[in-house]
C-alpha cells in the first residue's frame, strides 16, 4: 500500500480557539468493477454514517478496503475511494479478538461482520470470513491521508475528529507539551497526553485539570497501537512526532478508545522528547517542634498474581517506596498507606524503610475482605516512627449494610441478612506523639481506601457515599466524647473535592429527621483549602490532573495546623520500572514509584500560623522577612500568581516581591488611592491564616497597551510589542 498526501492547495493546519478548518482531499482512483465483487457489499462510509454511531447497529454487513494498520486484536480498514462526504468516515476498525492474518496494504474482503458500538467506537466484529483480494480491486493500492485538525481548547473533539474515526490522516506539525505522562497498560498499550504548543498559552496555568472540560477538550492522545515507540515522558516535557521522511506530514490513524480520540502514528514516524521539564518539587525539612502525618497510595505493593510475583521485583518495589518515604517525604512520622497487598507487605515495607532511613519504623495492619484476593490483594496500613509515636490501639472498623456491593463475605463480620460495606475497611488508630512541646499529643488517624471509580459510576458513587457516612460517624463518635479531639481522616477516597462522597464526609451525615444541617458547621476541615488551586492534584487520568487523595482535620486540630503539601513526586511522571526508568528525572526511587502523589500534613502543637497570598504575577520570587529585616523564608508564586508561607511563628513580617521592572503591586485599599510597591507588611496570628490579596498593575497599560499583562503571564509578547498594541 502506498500512502499519498496530495491536497489540492497547500495544507495549513492551525489550532483555533473557537473553530477549526480542515481539508478533505482524496485523489481520484478507479473504482472496482462491480462484477468482480459480491453484490451485497456495504461501503465503509455507509457503515460509519454521518453521526457519532453506526446507522446499522447489530446488522451483519460485508465490505472491503485496504488495510491501513494492524493491531494484536484487529485491523483498520479503509475504503480505497471514499464517498467524498466530509461528514462520514471512510475507515473502520475490524475486531478479530486474536491477531488477524492480514497485512498492511492488502486489499481485504470482510464477510458478514456485525456493525457495533464498543464504548461508542464504531467497529465491525465477529467477521465470518476474511478474504485477500487482488490489489487492483482496491484501485491503485494507495490511500489518501486526509488533512485533519488537532484538538483545541474550547472545541468539542467530536466535532473535529469523529468524521475521521478509523481513517489515515495527516498533520503538517504534531508537537506539544505533555499533560499525562507516559502510561503503560498491562496489555502492552502505551499512551501519552499532550496539549499542542500553540494552544498551551490558553490553558490556565499551563496544566489541564479534570475540573475544566474546556481545557481538556484540547488534549491530544498518542498511542502505540500500530507499533510506534513512545518514550518515557513526564508532565511538562516537549514532545514532537517526526514524519517518516523529511518534508512530509505526520501520518496516523484516528482511533476512539474509551471516551477519547487516540492518534496512532504509523510505523516509521518517530516520537521524540525535545526537552525535559525539570522538577522543582522539594518537601520542606522537618522542624523539631512539629510532626507530620502523611498519606501514600503505594500502588499494588503485594505478591498477588497481578502484582509483584517476582521476588526480585517485589524487593525492588519495597526499596523504591521506602526511598520515596525517606527522601520524598523526609521520613514522615506517621504514614497512612493504601494498596499494600497484605499486612505482611506493610511489615516488609517498615523493615526496608528502617534500613533505608536509619529510623525505627513499625507497621499496623489488619486483614480485611480485600486482603483475601489471590490476584490483587489490598489492605489499608499504617507506618509509625517508634522514636516519636506510640500506638495505643488500632482496629479495622467495618460497616454492614443491607445493600450488596459485591464485597467478599468474611464469616462473623456482619450480622445475619447484612453485608459488609468495605472491601478495605477504614483503619482507625489512636496514637500519642512525642516532642519538645511537653505532654504527649493525642491523635487519631483514620486510613481510607474507598470504592474505585472503575465500572458503573452510578453505583460506585452510591457505595462511596455510604462509606463516607460511616467514616463520618466514626469521627462524630470521637467528637461526642471530646469536642476538641484531634482526628485526621486521610487516604485515597477515589473521588473529587466537590463530589457528594467527599462533601458527605466533610459536612457529616444528614440529620436522621431530615432537618437541615446547622449553618456553617462542618465535621471536618479539608486541608486542601489551604493550598493554591494549581497544587490541588494527586493523580492524572487521561491527561487531566485531579484530586483523588484527601486529608481532613477535626476543628480541634486546626489551631495546630502548620502546613499542607501534596508531594508531587509521582503523578507527573511515568511509572518507574524495577531498577529505574530512562527519562524519569533525578532519583527514580522517588519519581514514578506510584501513580498517586503522597500528602503531607504538618502539625505544630501549641499553634501554627500561615500566609495565603495571591499576587496575580506568576513565577515571581518572594521573600518573607521578620521585624528585624531577616529573611526567614523564600518561595515563588505559581503559574496563577498564588503563594503560601506555612508554619510561621506569630508576629510582624514583610513580603518582598522581585517584580518585573514595569510591574507594581497594589493592595485592595491601594487600588483606589494609587499606592503601590513591591514590599508589603503582614501580621500573622497563632492558629489562623493571614490572607494577602494583591493586584498587579503594568505601567504600560497607562500608555494604552491593552495586552500588556499577556507578556507577563505567557512570555509571548515583548515590552515593545505591548507598548505598540492598539488600545
Amino acid at each position: 500500500m502506498v500512502l499519498r498526501f496530495s491536497p489540492r492547495w497547500p495544507l495549513i493546519i492551525r489550532i483555533l480557539l473557537v473553530s477549526a478548518l480542515w481539508l478533505t482531499v482524496r485523489p481520484a482512483a478507479a473504482a472496482p468493477a462491480p462484477s468482480e465483487l459480491p453484490d451485497d457489499l456495504t461501503p465503509i462510509y455507509l457503515i460509519q454514517g454521518k453521526g457519532s454511531s453506526t446507522p446499522l447497529p447489530r446488522k451483519r454487513v460485508s465490505t472491503f478496503g485496504l488495510v491501513s494498520g494492524v493491531q494484536s486484536n484487529g485491523f483498520y480498514l479503509q475504503d480505497p475511494t471514499g464517498d467524498g462526504d466530509p461528514q462520514s468516515s471512510d475507515g473502520i476498525f475490524v475486531y478479530t479478538s486474536s491477531a488477524p492474518k492480514v497485512k498492511t496494504g492488502e486489499c481485504i474482503l470482510v464477510g458478514s461482520a456485525e456493525a457495533t458500538e464498543y464504548y461508542e467506537k464504531t467497529e465491525l466484529t465477529t467477521p465470518r470470513s476474511l478474504q485477500t483480494l487482488s490489489i487492483d480491486l482496491c484501485g491503485d493500492g494507495s490511500l489518501a491521508a486526509a488533512p485533519a485538525p488537532l484538538p483545541a481548547p474550547n472545541v468539542d473533539p467530536e466535532s473535529l475528529l469523529e468524521q475521521f474515526e478509523g481513517m489515515v490522516v495527516a498533520f503538517e506539525r504534531l508537537q506539544g507539551v505533555v499533560q499525562g505522562p507516559t502510561k503503560r497498560f498491562s496489555n502492552g498499550n502505551v499512551e501519552i497526553a499532550l496539549i499542542a504548543e500553540e494552544a498551551l498559552p490558553f490553558v490556565q496555568g499551563g496544566r489541564v485539570f479534570q475540573s475544566n472540560p474546556d481545557d481538556a477538550a484540547g488534549l491530544i492522545f498518542l498511542g502505540n497501537g500500530l507499533g510506534a515507540e513512545l518514550p518515557a515522558a513526564a508532565w511538562g516535557d516537549r514532545v514532537q512526532v517526526r514524519a517518516a521522511a523529511p518534508g512530509r506530514p505526520v501520518l496516523a490513524v484516528i482511533d476512539y478508545s474509551f471516551g477519547k480520540y487516540l492518534l496512532l502514528p504509523l510505523p516509521g514516524q518517530e516520537i521524540e522528547v525535545l526537552s525535559r521539564q525539570g522538577s522543582k518539587e522539594q518537601t520542606a525539612e522537618p522542624d523539631a517542634g512539629t510532626f507530620r502525618v502523611c498519606s501514600f497510595n503505594v500502588l499494588g505493593l503485594g505478591r498477588g498474581l497481578d502484582q509483584l510475583r517476582d521476588a526480585a521485583d517485589y524487593e525492588a518495589a519495597l526499596r523504591q517506596r521506602a526511598a520515596a518515604i525517606a527522601g520524598g517525604l523526609q521520613s514522615c512520622e506517621i504514614v497512612g498507606l493504601q494498596e499494600t497487598g497484605k499486612p505482611e507487605d506493610a511489615e516488609n515495607l517498615a523493615r526496608v524503610l528502617t534500613e533505608v532511613s536509619g529510623l525505627d519504623y513499625s507497621a499496623v495492619a489488619f486483614a480485611g475482605p480485600g486482603t483475601a484476593s489471590a490476584d490483587f490483594p489490598l489492605t489499608n496500613s499504617l507506618l509509625v516512627r517508634e522514636d516519636r509515636v506510640t500506638v495505643l490501639n488500632a482496629k479495622n472498623e467495618q460497616a454492614c449494610t443491607r445493600f450488596s456491593f459485591s464485597v467478599r463475605l468474611v464469616p462473623g463480620q456482619c450480622p445475619a441478612r447484612l453485608l459488609p460495606l468495605f472491601s478495605r475497611p477504614p483503619l482507625v488508630a489512636d496514637l500519642l506523639v512525642r516532642g519538645p512541646w511537653g505532654e504527649d499529643y493525642p491523635l487519631t488517624v483514620v486510613v481510607n481506601h474507598w470504592r474505585s471509580k472503575r465500572g458503573d459510576e452510578s453505583v460506585n458513587v452510591v457505595h462511596r457515599t455510604l462509606q463516607a457516612e460511616h467514616v463520618a460517624s466514626i469521627v462524630q463518635a470521637r467528637l461526642d466524647t471530646d469536642p476538641d479531639a484531634h482526628v485526621v481522616v486521610l487516604g485515597d477516597l477515589n473521588d473529587f473535592e466537590a463530589s457528594k462522597p467527599v462533601e458527605t464526609l466533610r459536612l457529616g451525615r444528614q440529620p436522621a429527621d431530615g432537618a437541615a444541617r446547622e449553618p456553617g458547621r462542618v465535621l471536618l476541615w479539608h486541608a486542601f483549602d489551604a493550598l493554591p488551586l494549581s497544587e490541588r492534584y494527586t493523580y492524572i487520568f487521561n491527561g487531566g490532573s485531579q484530586t483523588l487523595d484527601h486529608l481532613l482535620l477535626t476543628p480541634g486540630l486546626t489551631p495546630d495546623f502548620g502546613g499542607m503539601a501534596i508531594a508531587h513526586i509521582n503523578a507527573d511522571f511515568p511509572i518507574a520500572q524495577p531498577g529505574g526508568t530512562e527519562g524519569v528525572p533525578e532519583d527514580s526511587a522517588v519519581y514514578g514509584s506510584s501513580d498517586h502523589d503522597p500528602l503531607v500534613l504538618t502539625v505544630r502543637p501549641g499553634g501554627g500560623a500561615w500566609i495565603a497570598g495571591s499576587a496575580q504575577i506568576p513565577n515571581t520570587p518572594i521573600e518573607l522577612a521578620d521585624s528585624a529585616g531577616t529573611v526567614v523564608a523564600r518561595t515563588e508564586s505559581d503559574a496563577l500568581g498564588e503563594f503560601r508561607f506555612f508554619d510561621l511563628r506569630p508576629g510582624a513580617y514583610s513580603l518582598h516581591f522581585a517584580l518585573p521592572e514595569q510591574v507594581t503591586l497594589l493592595t485592595p485599599a491601594g487600588a483606589s488611592d494609587g499606592a503601590s510597591g513591591a514590599v508589603f507588611p503582614v501580621k500573622v496570628e497563632t492558629g489562623r491564616a493571614t490572607v494577602v490579596e494583591l493586584f498587579a498593575r503594568d505601567r504600560r497599560v497607562d500608555a494604552g497597551a491593552a495586552s500588556a499583562l499577556f507578556s507577563i503571564f505567557y512570555g509571548t509578547e515583548s515590552a515593545e510589542q505591548a507598548g505598540s498594541s492598539a488600545p
